[in-house]
C-alpha cells in the first residue's frame, strides 16, 4: 500500500517502487492495482482511471485490506464488531482448556494473548476506533480476564473483580513487570 498526499508524490513513490521490483525480477500487476482518494470534499471523490507510464490503475471507492474494508465512508465499525465476535469464539473454543485447574493463571494469561486476543486485532492497523469501538474493546477483555481470575473473596463474600482491578492486570501485563508466579498471586 502506498500512501501520499498528491498524485505528483504518488507517481514518484510508485515508480521508484516498479524499479526496484523490477531489479529483483517482480512486476506489479496492472489488473491487480487499484488506487483510492479520500477526501472530505465530495467532488474530488469521483476521480478517473490513474495512467503512470504505461499503466492505468482503476480508481476504485473502496478495498479490502487485512480483512477489513477501507472506504471513504465514515461509518466502517463492521469489521470492529465481527473481530469481537470472532475472539469470543476464539476464547469459547479454547475454554476447556483456560478453565483446567492443571493450567496456572499465568499460563491462561498467555493462551488468552497468543490464540484469543491477535484474533480480535487482526487487522488494527488499519483502524480508526470511535470512542464506542474503544470501550467495546475495554469490555471484551475485561470479560476475558474476569474469566481467567475468577471471583475475589473479600471480608469472607465472593465479587467479581472490579474494572480498576483488571486495569491493574492490564497495565502490568502490558509493562512485563511482574514474574509468571507473581501473575498467578494476583488476587482480584
Amino acid at each position: 500500500m502506498i500512501i501520499t498526499r498528491t498524485q505528483n508524490k504518488l507517481t514518484e513513490v510508485y515508480l521508484d517502487l516498479e524499479e526496484e521490483t523490477s531489479k529483483l525480477g517482480m512486476e506489479i500487476n496492472e489488473s491487480k492495482t487499484k488506487y483510492m482518494v479520500t477526501s472530505t470534499y465530495e467532488h474530488r471523490r469521483n476521480v478517473g482511471d490513474l495512467r503512470i507510464g504505461n499503466k492505468t490503475f482503476k480508481a476504485v471507492q473502496s478495498f479490502q485490506y487485512l480483512g477489513n474494508i477501507i472506504g471513504n465512508t465514515k461509518n466502517n465499525n463492521k469489521c470492529k464488531k465481527e473481530r469481537i465476535i470472532m475472539g469470543n469464539k476464539a476464547y469459547y473454543a479454547n475454554r476447556q482448556l483456560v478453565n483446567s485447574s492443571l493450567i496456572s493463571r499465568s499460563s491462561n494469561l498467555q493462551i488468552y494473548r497468543t490464540l484469543v486476543r491477535p484474533v480480535v486485532t487482526y487487522g488494527s492497523e488499519s483502524w480508526t476506533l470511535t470512542m464506542e469501538e474503544e470501550r467495546a474493546l475495554e469490555i471484551f477483555e475485561r470479560k476475558i480476564l474476569r474469566k481467567i481470575y475468577g471471583p475475589g473473596k473479600e471480608n469472607e463474600l465472593w465479587r467479581i473483580g472490579r474494572n480498576d482491578e483488571l486495569e491493574i492486570i492490564i497495565k502490568v501485563e502490558k509493562s512485563g513487570l511482574l514474574s509468571a508466579k507473581e501473575y498467578d498471586g494476583l488476587v482480584i
